[in-house]
């Protein structure tokens, strides 16, 4: 007999991320209501969403294709300490040093399908809810259609990408000097409830931390972002050094890579560079900045990637 229960957050798609982390697909979420709370005539209310779970069976927490460890387990509660104890598996299969190979890529957790959960929509076969104003003890509220929830990134109508801002959601940014840093922090300013932001490559930034764009630590990093409830931004700067190579990009796999492009600049060098990029990855996007310092901005097209961000602001057409 199904079981329902209520679970509060600051966002959907982090609730949808903690359940099916918790209980898989016998999870579903059946109503779901956004919660103002303070602030004045709606300004500077800080908003919350409360969702009626129904989960088949009891309730008890999911245990299916999690990493099990010798020695004496430890007590989970909740979504964060859940995520701890993988992270603890992932230091502990690094360190322990089997003597073969094989071993090696078998211990480790598989972080990209414990991520890749949070792109799962839960409850899909549940009917849609119709929108109802209503009021709760803790101030204005809105029951929400279910079909209408944020399910994640795309296209507009227009065909212009949609930036990923998703809880967890990797998103790298791939430029010259600080230039993706500098776009990556207009679309922070961009994403309701900020993003989490790293650099990476040739650029370091005080106050910003600083990751190797190919190793175990962005997973790490990502990983902790969902629980947060914000997705992760990495400005990669590239260069000729080991670290600031294009080729890095090849062990990365973002939900979302952007080529940071300068449309003052030469085409001739832009294409060079953008080039050995997509050797490596394949861009979804172009974020375009000096469009309003040369005449000729429409040279960015013949990179062959639509444009989803114009100097510092999301863009209106996929091509200037």
């Amino acid at each position: 007999m199904p079981s329902r229960f209520q679970l509060r957050g600051h966002s959907i798609e982090g609730l949808r991320w903690q359940l099916f982390d918790s209980y898989g697909p016998r999870a579903r979420i059946i109503r779901a209501e956004r919660i103002q709370t303070g602030g004045l005539f709606g300004l500077g209310a800080t908003t919350s969403f409360e969702v009626t779970v129904e989960v088949d069976g009891h309730p008890s927490p999911n245990t299916a294709g999690r990493s099990r460890r010798a020695g004496p387990s430890r007590p989970r509660t909740g979504a964060r300490r859940g995520l701890a104890d993988l992270l603890a598996d992932a230091d502990g299969a690094d360190d322990a040093g089997p003597s073969d190979s094989a071993l090696v890529s078998t211990q480790k957790p598989d972080f990209d399908a414990i991520l890749g959960r949070m792109a799962e929509r839960i409850g899909d076969s549940a009917e849609a809810l119709p929108v109802d104003d209503g009021t709760s003890e803790d101030g204005p509220s809105e029951v929400l259609s279910l079909e209408a929830l944020p399910l994640g990134d795309g296209q507009d109508a227009n065909g212009v990408p949609q930036l990923c801002g998703a809880p967890g959601d990797l998103v790298v940014l791939v430029g010259r000097r600080d230039q993706p840093l500098r776009t990556a922090w207009a679309m922070a300013g961009a994403i309701d409830g900020g993003a989490e932001l790293r650099t990476a490559g040739d650029f370091r930034s005080n106050g910003v931390g600083h990751v190797l764009i190919d190793s175990p630590e962005v997973k790490r990093v990502q990983a902790l972002a969902a629980v947060d409830g914000k997705p992760l931004l990495i400005a990669f700067s590239i260069g000729t050094r080991g670290s600031s190579s294009p080729q890095a990009l090849s062990s990365v796999q973002p939900n979302q890579l952007w080529l940071v492009v300068d449309a003052a600049h030469k085409p001739e060098d832009t294409q060079a560079w953008t080039r050995q990029a997509s050797w490596h990855a394949v861009p979804d996007a172009l974020a375009v900045l000096g469009a309003a310092e040369t005449a000729t901005p429409e040279t960015v097209n013949e990179l062959g990637y639509p444009v989803g961000w114009v100097d510092g602001y999301p863009a209106t057409s996929p091509e200037l």
